[in-house]
């Protein structure tokens, strides 16, 4: 018998009976492993479905065989078959132990199950990430995670299990399996291992090699999918509510955040509970309260004229009493399984409401096309509540409830995504899930942590879900804003915290049990102002953070970044779970207990300016740091170049025609701003611009350069100006290509062209109106 034989263009397989073990090389850097077996359950991939050119590999045989990529080397021995995973320097990464090989074993139930296995030790230290929004630590070495979806209100709230476990050696293992599984990172066993187990599926599993944590990032996204850019009020802030007194009420909402000028962008209405009003008749229903929303139209048209997009609640259910009920049931599109009837009924969603089968991909049209009234009624964005799955021992179209569990909540993004893309080709998806699953960023959808408790333990525990979350290839994440359920009184020192967290969560949005003491004006004067100021401030940093979801798009890297992305060689930060950065420049330290004025930061190598004080530290090294109540601690990365607007009330105020532009010279540094329409999917046909900043330092000069767009420049408003300010001592003279010399101003006369010191150690420099290229240098 041949030790291998070749499948296809790209797969080895390696025979006994069944080709036993297949490897596939996708690209130079993923590889795809199958354990084969006959009779084993038909299981949905996770993996995006797309044209692939075969990627080129030399077969050098011997024992082991070697498969080598120009990035990779795969070695298969034989006798018994073992697969170790090396770099090109042939370092070994990842390896299966002489012990424990993969297997498939039947489960002794009578069901014809097979549970599945695989091992791996792997080469000196490691440490660990991804695998989803759940567990308590950042770093999983040592973790044992359940890949089971489940909603544990006024605990963790929503774990979500995503099987991309990240390690900081720059590889990443995806297991493409969606049931109901357990990953042991770092079980010691003959060694310390990492083992994967799957009640029921196959055994596929990938190996991607990234380099480091970044470069995994883009591999992830080229196997599960990009996301594509949200729209851009979804980046902005969304305020959620609960239920309403009456129609007068919802009106005063919209009234009151724009009084109050605190900018907001998309208003979230929640079903109806019972006889408390929301958007619809009740949960699992689809048409609006008629009590409450007595002229859905025009009510929606007043939110709109206001400049609210507006999102409506739903969960995965239907009621019996729903009109849509019937005909669901007559086509075998509801499962047996749902929501438990609570006593007395009627008292909130648990009236005995049945699963949407969304496995079947006839119910998925259907679902969507029950939408179409309220699509013409201009709802923006969806928010999907619930969906952790159906029970293990349901029957779906697709499977069996231990196998579709995990991924049940993506068919539905999937149904949104598909309908969207047919209904309103041109409008970006925007999906709030409570579950998803590996690859549902690719729909447009984004998660959040769920119905959790409102206290700082609480907040505290957001931080390292969030950045596994993302890790995890899925970059739009957020929470409820002060907390969802309130076992203890409200305090607006708590919501004023995480109103902080929230400006620099990839979803910025305020919700809670109680939604009146979940707005920024609740709880008085103080905090509000500090609301005002944080959301002013996520605003005017809008330009950096779209260009942050452009490399989500294109680099499949997160916003929100741990900093052993940044960082790898730095063991403080391997396990640091309570900062993170913001982009590449921003580094976020939220405060997270109660009565603190004083909070430790970690900073990494280099100098870093804290955002608020202008005071330098030099890292690697841990700080203490002033954070009275109004101060998030924020610092910014010496080198960094952040673009900024100016303060709006909602993205569709103005358009980006007045740019401050904030530099911290160090070296030579680049920033690309990234720009487009906003809203529609022109971005995918070219319609979009690039603009590149630099900064170089030299001995006695400092110069910024702002490059001619490259790409459409019709996004781009026409009479854009600039204001540049640059972190340095006051210079001698400023000069810019084509004008000169520009003069020095003083006073209140900063509005034409010249420069002047802004105080806190910074420079000023108000650009002629004149087309880039523009080259500024300032002689120091």
């Amino acid at each position: 018998m041949p030790r291998f034989e070749r499948l296809d263009a790209s797969t080895l397989g390696f025979p006994g009976g069944d080709p036993r073990v297949a490897v596939t090389v996708l690209t130079p850097r993923i590889v795809r492993v199958e354990l084969t077996q006959t009779g084993r359950e038909a299981a949905p991939s996770y993996v995006a479905e797309r044209e692939r050119t075969p990627a080129p590999f030399e077969v050098v045989d011997g024992n082991p065989l070697r498969i080598v990529t120009t990035d990779l080397r795969v070695e298969v021995a034989t006798a018994p078959l073992r697969i170790a995973l090396l770099d090109s320097r042939d370092d070994w990464l990842l390896r299966e132990p002489a012990d424990a090989g993969m297997a498939a074993e039947p489960v002794t139930d009578g069901s014809g199950r097979r549970r599945v296995r695989a091992s791996f030790v792997f080469s000196g230290e490691q440490h660990f990430y991804g695998l989803g929004q759940g567990g308590a630590a950042f770093d999983r070495l040592g973790a044992t995670r359940q890949l089971w979806n489940t909603h544990i209100g006024h605990g963790p709230g929503s774990d979500m299990g995503v099987p991309l476990l990240v390690s900081s050696r720059g590889y990443a293992l995806f297991f493409d399996n969606p049931g109901d599984a357990v990953v042991s990172v770092g079980r010691s066993d003959g060694g310390v291992r990492i083992v994967y187990t799957a009640e029921t599926g196959r055994l596929v599993w990938y190996f991607l090699l990234g380099g480091d944590v970044r470069g995994v990032m883009r591999e992830a996204a080229e196997l599960l999918g990009r996301p594509p850019m949200p729209p851009r009020w979804a980046l902005g802030f969304l305020q959620s509510t609960r239920h309403f007194e009456n129609t007068a009420e919802l009106r005063q909402l919209a009234h009151t955040l724009r009084e109050k000028r605190i900018p907001c962008d998309a208003l979230i209405y929640l079903s109806t509970y019972g006889d408390a009003l929301g958007w619809n008749r009740g949960v699992g229903h689809l048409e609006l309260q008629p009590g409450l929303w007595s002229d859905p139209s025009a009510l929606l048209g007043e939110m709109r004229a206001q400049h609210f997009e507006v999102i409506t609640h739903e969960y995965p259910v239907l009621h019996s009493e729903s009109p849509l009920f019937a005909e669901a049931e007559s086509r075998g599109y509801l499962l047996d399984a749902g929501y438990e009837r609570a006593s007395p009924a009627g008292a909130n969603y648990r009236q005995g409401q049945r699963y949407v089968d969304f496995s079947n991909p006839a119910a998925r049209a259907w679902w969507w096309s029950a939408h179409r009234e309220l699509v013409r009624l201009g709802v923006a964005g969806w928010w999907l509540d619930g969906g952790e799955g159906p029970p293990a021992e349901s029957t779906l179209h697709g499977g069996s409830g231990t196998l579709l569990h995990n991924i049940y909540d993506r068919f539905r993004h999937e149904a949104f995504a598909e309908g969207e893309a047919r209904d309103r080709p041109d409008q970006r998806v925007f999906l709030l899930c409570r579950s998803g699953a590996a690859g549902m960023q690719r729909f447009g959808a984004s998660c959040w942590s769920g119905d959790i408790n409102n206290d700082f333990a609480t907040l505290e525990a957001q931080i390292p879900l969030g950045l596994n979350t993302g890790v995890s290839g899925v970059p739009y994440w957020g929470t409820d804003v002060g907390g969802f359920f309130h076992p203890i009184p409200e305090t607006g020192e708590l919501y004023a915290r995480w109103f902080q967290l929230g400006a620099f969560s990839p979803i910025f949005r305020s919700h809670g049990w109680v939604w009146r003491e979940h707005v920024p004006w609740a709880h008085g004067s103080e905090v509000e102002a500090i609301c005002r100021r944080y959301a002013e401030l996520r605003y005017r940093l809008l330009p950096y953070t779209y260009t942050l979801a452009w490399q989500a798009h294109t680099l499949g890297l997160p916003l929100m970044r741990p900093l052993v992305m940044s960082y790898p060689d730095d063991p403080r930060v391997w396990s640091l779970g309570h900062q993170f950065l913001w982009g590449d420049d921003l580094l976020v330290a939220p405060v997270t207990r109660a009565g603190a004025t004083a909070w430790p930061v970690y900073l990494p190598a280099g100098a870093w300016y804290d955002f608020w004080t202008g005071a330098r530290h030099e890292g690697p090294g841990g700080f203490t740091v002033e954070a009275p109540l109004d101060r998030l601690p924020l610092f910014v990365r010496a080198g960094a170049i952040v673009p900024m607007g100016p303060v709006v009330q909602h993205t569709s105020e103005r358009p980006l025609d007045d740019v401050t532009v904030l530099v911290y010279p160090a070296g030579a540094s680049r920033f690309e701003l990234y720009e487009d329409d906003g809203r529609t999917n022109a971005y995918r046909r070219g319609r979009h611009a690039l603009t590149v900043f630099e900064c170089a330092t030299g001995p006695e000069t400092v110069t910024v350069r702002i490059g001619d767009a490259d790409g459409d420049r019709s996004v781009i408003p026409a009479g854009r100006r600039y204001l540049l300010r640059v972190r340095l001592d006051p210079p001698r003279v400023v000069t810019v290509s084509g004008r000169g010399e520009l003069p020095r101003l003083a006073g209140a006369d900063q509005t034409g062209a010249g420069w002047w010191a802004d105080g806190g150690g910074f420079v000023s420099v108000r650009l002629p109106d004149q087309a880039a290229p523009l080259t500024v240098t300032l002689r120091t």
